[in-house]
C-alpha cells in the first residue's frame, strides 16, 4: 500500500487522541497505549477505536502525535484498533482546526467534521487500487510531475509576467484584496463566464504553475459552475471540486486525492478552505460579504477567517512554505477594508466598471406610472432591440407586504407576528411560519380586509407583461431558477443573488427597490446593497448601461459614482466611533439567567470588553428568525437571555478563553445534574451557548 508519510511511533507507546465528540468538556487529548499488534501500522492521522470510561464503550478520535511518557499516574488504555489505512488528519490540518477552534471558542472536532467527509470504504478500496498502480514500484504517494505543478503535457494555460509575479507574490504569503473588472467573457469551449471567474482562475493557475497547490472558496453552486468551466477551459492543472453537491463518495474520493504529495486546485463552498492540499500557495475567496460564506454550525467561523488563520498558522517557525491569500470581490467587505485599511491586506487597483447612471431620484417610486420611472423604462427599450435586459427586485413572490384594509396597520401573522406577505394573487401567508391568512382580521379595528404593498418578482412580471407587451419576459428568483440566458431579446426580471449570465452581456440593467432594501434593519444593509448592486452591474455587456432607478443617499451616490472605497471607509470611522464590528470583535452568549450571568462573571474586569445586555433573546430558528424586508421576530424565545461582549482584537484569545471554560463548565455541571437524576437533562433553551463574530447581532 502507498505510504503517505504520516509520522510513526517508533519507540515511543503513547498515543495523543482527540476524542471525536461535541461535548466540550471532552475537546483535549487523551493517552492511550499503542499496542505491539498496531505499533507497525499506526500512524499521526489515524482515526482509531478507543475504550472510554470502560472497556465494553469504544469511542473514535484522531491520533495527533506520540509520546515516549504519559503523565497520567494509572495505567492506559489500548487503542482498540485503526479505522481503515489512510491517515485522514495531517499535522497542518490538525493546527488549523484547533487555532481556528480556539479563536471562536469552540471544539476542534466540530471544525474536523467540515473538513473531514464521511469515510466511504468502497471508494477508498478503490481510490488505494489506483494509487498504488500509479506508484508503481516506488511504494510512495510521491507523484508531483517534473517542471513543478502544472502538468506539461496541456498547452491551454500559460501565465503572463504580470500574472507569474503576483503568483510569486501570493506563495511568498502576500496577501491581495483585488476588484475584477465588470462584464461576461466567452470561453474558448463556448460558454460564458463573469469576467471575475477568469481573472481568479487564471491567479490560481498560476500558483500551480509554480509547484504549489491552491484552494478556492465560493459562495455557492453558481460561481463554483462558472470556475469549473473556467478552470477546464484554461486547462493545466487537477481540480479537485469539494461542495455540498457532491455524492459522499464523489466528496471522500476528492478528500483522498487532497492528501497526496502533489499539487492541486480544490474548488469548493466554505468548507474548501480547510482542504489538506499539498504544498499549499494560496487561498482565493471570492464575494467574502456573501452571507453563504459564514458556516451556521458550531462553531460558526466564516471562512474569511478561517482563512486568515491558516494564512497566519503557515509564517511561525516550522511551520512549512508561507501561504497567500487572495480577496476577491464587486465590492468590498468592511471586513476586508478594515484589512486594508491597516495595512495586512494590499489593495488592487479597481478593474473595468460598467457606466452608470441615475434616475431622478426626487420622484417616489409610488408616484411612477408603471415598475420602472421613464427614463429607466427607456433604457429598457432600447436594450432589449438588441439582446437581453436585466431587472434586480428585492423580493420575490407577488407582494412582499400587505396592510389593514381599514386602518391602514402593517398586517401580521397572529400566530407568530410575522408579515403577511402574498405569494400568488389572493393568498395571503405569513412569511415566517407560512400559514394561510384566510381568517385574519386587524387587532386594531377588527377588519378583515387586507391591501397589498409593494411588488415582489412574480407581480413585477406580471406588470412588465402589460408594459412591455410582445416580448419575451423571464423570471428567476428561488422558485424559478435560470443560471444562464441566450443574447436573444429579453427582459429578465431577478431577484438580488438570482441573475443568470446572459450571453453577450446585458445590454442594460436596471436596479429596483432600493429604498426597501436601504430600510433593511441591519448593520450591514450599506455595504450588502452595494453588493448586491455591483454583482447585478457586472452582468452588463462592456457597452452596456446600469440605471439605480430610484433611492437616494450616500451609499447610493458612493454606488452611482463609483466611490464605494470612500463610502467603505467612512462606514469604518462611524463603527469605530460606536464600538461595532468589524472594529472590535463580538461575541454572543445566551442561555438561561444564571448561566449567562456566570458566563459574564468569568470575563472579570479586562480593560477593553464591554457588556451589552443580557436581555431576552428573540427566537432564531429557520424563516420565522426575519422575514425577507429584514422585520425580526418580536416574540421572544421564553426563559432565554444574551449578551453581547464586545472587545479588541488583542483580547480576543483571553476572552475566547475565558468564556469556552465557562462553557466547558457549564457542560459538566449539567451532565452532572443530568445524571444525578435519571433525567435527560437541562431545557435547551437553558444550556450555554457562544457565537463569536456573529455577522446578525447587531440587527434589529
Amino acid at each position: 500500500m502507498p505510504d503517505f508519510e504520516a509520522e510513526r511511533p517508533g519507540e515511543r507507546r503513547v498515543a495523543r487522541v482527540l476524542l471525536d465528540s461535541s461535548l466540550p468538556q471532552l475537546d483535549h487529548l487523551f493517552d492511550y497505549a499503542v499496542p505491539e499488534a498496531l505499533a507497525g501500522e499506526i500512524r499521526v492521522g489515524h482515526r482509531v477505536r478507543v475504550p472510554f470510561r470502560s472497556q465494553q464503550r469504544n469511542s473514535r478520535g484522531y491520533v495527533i502525535g506520540f509520546a515516549a511518557r504519559s503523565d497520567f499516574g494509572g495505567e492506559l488504555q489500548p487503542i482498540s484498533e485503526i479505522v481503515g489505512p489512510v491517515p485522514q488528519l495531517p499535522p497542518e490540518l490538525w493546527r488549523t482546526a484547533r487555532a481556528v477552534a480556539d479563536r471562536a471558542g469552540g471544539s476542534a472536532c466540530d471544525i474536523l467534521r467540515l473538513a473531514i467527509p464521511q469515510r466511504m470504504v468502497r471508494v477508498e478500496k478503490q481510490f488505494l487500487a489506483a494509487l498504488e498502480e500509479s506508484c508503481g514500484a516506488t511504494g510512495t504517494a510521491e507523484a508531483e510531475p517534473r517542471g513543478g505543478g502544472r502538468d506539461p503535457s496541456d498547452p491551454r494555460f500559460s501565465p503572463s509576467v504580470a500574472e507569474r509575479e503576483t503568483a510569486e507574490s501570493l506563495a511568498a504569503g502576500e496577501r491581495f484584496a483585488v476588484l475584477p473588472p465588470h462584464g461576461p467573457t466567452r470561453l474558448g469551449t463556448g460558454e460564458w463566464v463573469g469576467a471575475w471567474a477568469v481573472s481568479l482562475a487564471r491567479a490560481a493557475l498560476a500558483v500551480h504553475a509554480l509547484g504549489r497547490s491552491a484552494i478556492i472558496a465560493v459562495p455557492d453552486y453558481r460561481d463554483l459552475d462558472q470556475l469549473r468551466d473556467t478552470l477546464a477551459s484554461l486547462g493545466g492543472a487537477e481540480v479537485l471540486r469539494v461542495d455540498a453537491r457532491q455524492s459522499k463518495g464523489e466528496r471522500y474520493a476528492a478528500f483522498l486525492r487532497t492528501l497526496v504529495s502533489k499539487p492541486c486546485i480544490v474548488l469548493g463552498n466554505r468548507s474548501a478552505v480547510y482542504a489538506p492540499a499539498h504544498r499549499l500557495g494560496a487561498i482565493f475567496l471570492w464575494d467574502d460579504g456573501d452571507p453563504l460564506l459564514s458556516e451556521p454550525l458550531a462553531p460558526y467561523v466564516h471562512a474569511r477567517d478561517a482563512a486568515l488563520v491558516r494564512a497566519s498558522l503557515s509564517r511561525e517557525e516550522d511551520a512549512g512554505e508561507p501561504i497567500g491569500l487572495w480577496f476577491g470581490a464587486h465590492a468590498r467587505s468592511v471586513e476586508v477594508q478594515r484589512l486594508v485599511e491597516i495595512g495586512y491586506v494590499r489593495a488592487g487597483a479597481p478593474a473595468r466598471r460598467t457606466r452608470v447612471v441615475h434616475a431622478d431620484a426626487s420622484v417616489a417610486p409610488e408616484a411612477f406610472a408603471g415598475r420602472v420611472p421613464d427614463f429607466a423604462a427607456q433604457q429598457l427599450r432600447r436594450g432589449i432591440a438588441d439582446g437581453p435586459v436585466l431587472v434586480q427586485v428585492a423580493a420575490p413572490g407577488y407582494s412582499p407586504a400587505s396592510v389593514c384594509g381599514g386602518c391602514g396597520e402593517r398586517a401580521r401573522c397572529a400566530s407568530c407576528g410575522g408579515p403577511i406577505g402574498f405569494r400568488s394573487p389572493g393568498r395571503g401567508s405569513c412569511r415566517w411560519c407560512g400559514d394561510a391568512v384566510a381568517a385574519w382580521a386587524c387587532p386594531s379595528c377588527g377588519n378583515r380586509s387586507l391591501q397589498q404593498r409593494g411588488a415582489g418578482s412574480q407581480r413585477t412580471v406580471e406588470q412588465f407583461r402589460r408594459q412591455f407587451s410582445g416580448f419575451r419576459i423571464l423570471l428567476s428568483d428561488g422558485d424559478h431558477p435560470h443560471e444562464r440566458v441566450d443574447s436573444r431579446p429579453a427582459l429578465v426580471v431577478a431577484t438580488r443573488g438570482a441573475e443568470p449570465i446572459a450571453a453577450g452581456g446585458y445590454r442594460a440593467v436596471v436596479l429596483l427597490d432600493a429604498e426597501r432594501l436601504l430600510g433593511i434593519e441591519s448593520l450591514r444593509a450599506g455595504e450588502d446593497c452595494l453588493r448586491w448592486w455591483q454583482n447585478a452591474a457586472a452582468l452588463a455587456a462592456p457597452d452596456g448601461i446600469v440605471v439605480m432607478a430610484s433611492g437616494g443617499g450616500p451609499v447610493v451616490r458612493a454606488f452611482v459614482t463609483g466611490n464605494a472605497e470612500a463610502w467603505l471607509r467612512e462606514e469604518l470611522r462611524d463603527r469605530q466611533a460606536l464600538r461595532y464590528p468589524p472594529s472590535v470583535r463580538v461575541a454572543s452568549v445566551s442561555g438561561g439567567p444564571s448561566e449567562v450571568e456566570r458566563a459574564l462573571a468569568a470575563l472579570g474586569e479586562l480593560p477593553g470588553v464591554d457588556v451589552l445586555g443580557p436581555a431576552p433573546v428573540a427566537e432564531r430558528s429557520g424563516d420565522r428568525a426575519r422575514g425577507a424586508d429584514g422585520t425580526p421576530n418580536p416574540s421572544p424565545e421564553p426563559g432565554r437571555y444574551r449578551a453581547i461582549v464586545r472587545f479588541d482584537y488583542s483580547l480576543g484569545d483571553e476572552v475566547a478563553k475565558r468564556l469556552r471554560a465557562a462553557l466547558v463548565a457549564d457542560a459538566a455541571g449539567a451532565s452532572s445534574r443530568a445524571a444525578g437524576r435519571g433525567a435527560r437533562g437541562r431545557a435547551r433553551h437553558t444550556a450555554l451557548r457562544l457565537r463569536f463574530d456573529d455577522r446578525g447581532v447587531f440587527d434589529g
